[in-house]
């Protein structure tokens, strides 16, 4: 296990040339698409009042609900290289469970979040964990950027407790989301029963691109097997 309190000088450089190649995948777990700077939030019209209400209404009843899955699919675009592969997330209470394979199951790893705690565990065996996605993140790329809103963003939420810029429709659904220096597009929602859903959205910064493409959400516990 790699802990993020520290590391002597030799077995450092270790371990930063043994998980350069994992950065494709690490930054894919956790969506690191920032938008350098902040932008600033204009007073809303009528109708974009209306909206903001509607999505707070929304954003209310999607909160009440901690557990939850997806899967899907994504693409990692950087400047010199793309990674594609599977997405499987779960969500119960605190605890969240982010899976990852690459074409043909190669690649990929396991996240998991919660407890003051997140680990990356690799398909080769290798176990990596921090305090916090933000901690971990920052261990494996070498970057700090925030990622704690993710688990909201791909619900078509905000982060709560932190401002945000939004453009949603009359139904409270997003359509652009500004949040913590991030920027969330989102294309097609779904009914997912209690709520409709994202099916797609993309997660930019700079040169930097990620898309998600959502082919079944389950909200609430699942059904019990007759």
């Amino acid at each position: 296990m790699v802990d993020a309190s520290g590391f002597p000088g030799l077995r450092f450089m270790r371990l930063r040339r043994r998980v350069e190649s994992l950065r494709p995948i690490v930054l894919a777990a956790l969506a690191v698409f920032g938008l350098l700077g902040c932008a600033s939030i204009p007073e809303p019209s009528g109708d974009e009042a209306a909206a903001r209400a509607a999505f707070a209404e929304r954003s209310a009843r999607l909160e009440a609900v901690d557990t939850w899955r997806l899967a899907g699919r994504l693409i990692l675009e950087l400047p010199e290289e793309t990674w594609t592969g599977q997405l499987g997330w779960r969500a119960e209470g605190p605890e969240q469970v982010i899976d990852l394979s690459g074409p043909m199951g190669r690649g990929g790893g396991r996240l998991v979040l919660g407890g003051h705690r997140a680990v990356l565990l690799t398909r080769d065996g290798e176990r990596y964990q921090a305090s916090d996605p933000d901690r971990l993140i920052a261990l494996i790329t070498g970057r700090e950027i925030p990622v704690s809103g993710l688990d909201a963003w791909v619900r078509g939420i905000a982060r709560p407790g932190a401002g945000f810029d939004l453009r949603a429709d009359a139904g409270g659904r997003p359509s652009r989301l500004i949040q913590d220096g991030w920027e969330i597009l989102y294309g097609a929602f779904e009914d997912a029963g209690p709520a409709v859903m994202p099916a797609s959205l993309e997660l930019r910064r700079g040169d930097m691109r990620l898309q998600l493409r959502i082919h079944r959400w389950q909200l609430g516990q699942p059904a019990p097997a007759s």
